[in-house]
């Protein structure tokens, strides 16, 4: 079997599960990741080498070389060992490369089921202190594996004769987003930077600033080009998490019009409670909250930022 071939036979195999179809009328996070525990989790082609891998938790990049693996965020321990354990019987095959797109826990949480696997996990340089105060509030610091590879504004991952660039635009999402391109293939994994048809989760102490978002966004569309295929964070159908430059350009319209549109509507008199019992933005009505906190911080945040 050649490595083309693998990640569409070998892992959808042992992986592939159908995604039920009452998730696609989920609203809330929790009843997502409650419908979605029985799975064993599934791979979908992406392009070329690239593929994806969809469980619980942010939406996993992979990458397979001629002779190693590069994976892009780690979900949850759990969620995330049924594909380590379908990397493990392609011989020879070590995973080379780790790499968080942030520090919030549905990304590095699983970092601990790869800590006899890799010695390499990348991230932006502010990700281990966020992921070290985020576990020192959960109580779980004992179960925390941190990256040791550290960039600024762009790191170069070389690993099997292929090439992945990470990228930090500025703080959008948190305060240590990395979006990272696997340059033979032309896909970019943009980690929680992208959610579509979704409130996004924003929490201002993170490092959300619809602002910075927007610029980041803006940078990531002059940086790529219209054949550029995308890997999403986050996506209320596990389908959707693939998408272009358009999407890039629907999200960083949603949050210029939703900034508008909260500053308007509070200054017509209506409360930040109003706004978060029904939060409607005019255009975007297809953006669902998963819960209404997720709702709360993200009408009080962008609030707070006007």
């Amino acid at each position: 079997m050649n490595r083309k071939e693998f990640l569409t036979t070998s892992l959808g195999a042992t992986l592939g599960v159908a995604f039920l179809p009452q998730l696609l009328a989920c609203t809330s996070q929790r009843n997502i990741y409650n419908a979605l525990l029985p799975l064993k989790g599934e791979v979908s082609k992406i392009r070329g080498n690239v593929s994806s891998f969809t469980n619980r938790g942010g939406t996993v990049g992979l990458l397979e070389t001629k002779d190693s693996f590069v994976v892009i965020d780690a979900q949850f321990p759990d969620f995330i060992q049924p594909l380590i354990d379908s990397i493990s019987h392609v011989k020879g095959k070590p995973i080379e490369f780790l790499c968080n797109t942030h520090h919030h826990g549905d990304h590095t949480a699983g970092n601990f089921a790869f800590k006899d696997l890799t010695q390499k996990i990348v991230a932006q340089k502010n990700v281990p202190e966020l992921q070290k105060n985020a576990a020192e509030l959960a109580k779980n610091l004992e179960k925390q594996v941190y990256a040791n590879i550290l960039f600024e504004d762009q790191y170069l991952i070389k690993s099997g004769g292929e090439r992945v660039t990470a990228y930090h635009f500025g703080a959008g999402h948190t305060f240590g987003d990395a979006m990272y391109h696997f340059e033979k293939d032309n896909v970019v994994h943009m980690g929680d930077l992208m959610f579509i048809n979704m409130i996004p989760v924003y929490r201002v102490k993170d490092g959300s600033n619809f602002r910075s978002w927007i610029s980041v966004l803006e940078k990531a569309i002059s940086t790529f080009d219209k054949d550029t295929l995308f890997i999403f964070g986050h996506a209320p159908d596990k389908n959707l998490t693939k998408g272009n430059l358009e999407n890039l350009t629907e999200m960083r319209n949603f949050l210029e019009a939703s900034a508008d549109f909260i500053k308007k509507s509070l200054a017509e008199g209506k409360t930040t409670e109003q706004l978060t019992e029904n939060l409607v933005v005019p255009k975007f009505e297809h953006r669902k909250a998963m819960n209404k906190d997720f709702t709360k911080t993200f009408v009080e945040g962008i609030a707070s930022q006007l």
